[in-house]
């Protein structure tokens, strides 16, 4: 889904707004506010074929959601509370799939995105009341075969997503949330093949936040303050008599996540993360003969989990991370004859990086607290009969603080 496409969300309370230039100015104020008690949204899609060229399946739910997208510098202020349950559940089953089959689901209790051209100045609040839950499940039945498939399940209590393409951002976000996340993601094919590729993706988020800049040199700074105490669980799995050629199986759980990927202007978050919730994150893999074909099985778990990436510009990464909750990752493979196959499981309480160019006169600076009171575990188990290689990498670390510098040529 495009980002700037609008959410369709059946059964949930939503704000949409959109200005031309025609209708804004420097002066534009935005003001939202949503609650949503007692919620219980369910969203299920679900598809059988025999045979098919392709077969696609997508459920999206949220209690809140709020989509802003506009030309001119805008003021915005956004508040959003929801207690309840959200479940969105995508399911395919075919015998046959002579191209691609895509099941995606997607549940949120609060969502908001916003999307400036020229900047921005936003006070963005979500809470997410303890007891709530938010759940996603994506499921793949494949009886003969299927050429290539992606299957993707993701959740977030609070779930915040800004871009913008030039000037000035300067975002203030509290995230709170007592809500427990699942994002469980199945490919059961046990007398079937999956063809060329398949991707299995769960991916889960007690509060959630990812920010872009690019083209017109914009600056971010970030003021961020997020705090979960609800269990989050993340699953991947696959069990298939035969594997794709590239099969890939991927969990990934945070308690608080904040993300920011910025271009030729300063990028800085400061602020804390706070996380007393349990987090795991499991990924599996159950196959016959797989050939020559190559399968990657990873997990990672993080209770508080930092990361800016900024080329051209320089970087500030100053926060206070605080992990007091259980972490696991745990990574299997069983399989029989076979290619190569990767297993791998990371953990951490606390994890803080910060990437800058390595060509650019630049600096990263930091000012970063890590304190974790819990355990943090990562568990890799592997068998196959015959095989090329099989290989098992488990990492567990307590606090993580990285300032790196990268190549502009090899990405961002």
């Amino acid at each position: 889904m495009s980002k700037r496409a609008a959410m369709l969300i059946a059964g949930m309370s939503a704000a949409t707004i959109t200005c031309a230039p025609i209708f804004a100015d420097d002066t534009t104020e935005i003001l939202n506010g949503q609650v949503n008690l007692d919620a219980a949204i369910t969203v299920v899609t679900t598809g059988e074929t025999d045979q098919a060229d392709a077969v696609s399946q997508s459920a999206i739910g949220a209690a809140n959601a709020l989509t802003v997208d506009v030309v001119e510098r805008h003021d915005i202020q956004s508040d959003q509370t929801f207690s309840g349950s959200v479940d969105a559940r995508a399911e395919t089953r075919a015998m046959i799939v002579d191209g691609a089959a895509v099941t995606t689901a997607s549940a949120m209790g609060n969502s908001a995105s916003v999307i400036n051209d020229d900047g921005m100045d936003a006070a963005i609040g979500q809470t997410a009341l303890d007891g709530s839950t938010v759940n996603a499940t994506a499921r793949l039945e494949v009886g003969s075969y299927a050429i290539s498939s992606v299957t993707s399940a993701t959740a977030s209590a609070n779930a915040f997503q800004g871009t913008t393409y030039g000037s000035d951002t300067n975002l203030a976000l509290r995230q709170d949330s007592g809500a427990d996340v699942t994002a469980d993601s199945y490919v059961l094919a046990p007398d079937a093949g999956l063809g060329y590729a398949a991707t299995v993706l769960g991916a889960a988020n007690g509060n959630s936040a990812q920010l872009e800049g690019y083209h017109n040199s914009p600056s971010q700074i970030v003021d961020v303050d997020q705090d979960n105490r609800g269990a989050v669980t993340a699953r991947a799995r696959t069990d298939a008599g035969g594997t794709a050629i590239s099969q890939t199986v991927v969990s990934s759980a945070n308690g608080n996540s904040v993300w920011m990927q910025n271009e030729y202007g300063y990028a800085h978050i400061q602020g804390e993360q706070d996380n007393d919730g349990a987090v795991t994150a499991e990924s599996e893999i159950l196959v016959g003969n797989f050939d020559a074909d190559v399968l990657s099985v990873s997990a990672e778990g993080v209770g508080n989990s930092a990361i800016i990436s900024n080329i051209g510009a320089d970087a500030f990464m100053g926060l206070d991370q605080t992990n007091n909750a259980a972490v696991i990752a745990r990574s299997n493979l069983d399989g029989d004859a076979g290619g190569s196959a990767l297993v791998s499981a990371t953990a951490f309480g606390n994890a803080a990086t910060t990437y800058v160019c390595s060509e650019c006169p630049v600096t990263a600076w930091g000012n970063t607290n890590q304190t974790n009171n819990a355990a943090v575990s990562s568990i890799v188990t592997g068998r196959m009969n015959t095989g090329g290689v099989l290989s098992g990498t488990a990492t567990a670390i307590g606090n993580s603080a990285t300032y790196q510098t990268v190549n502009p040529l090899s990405g961002n």
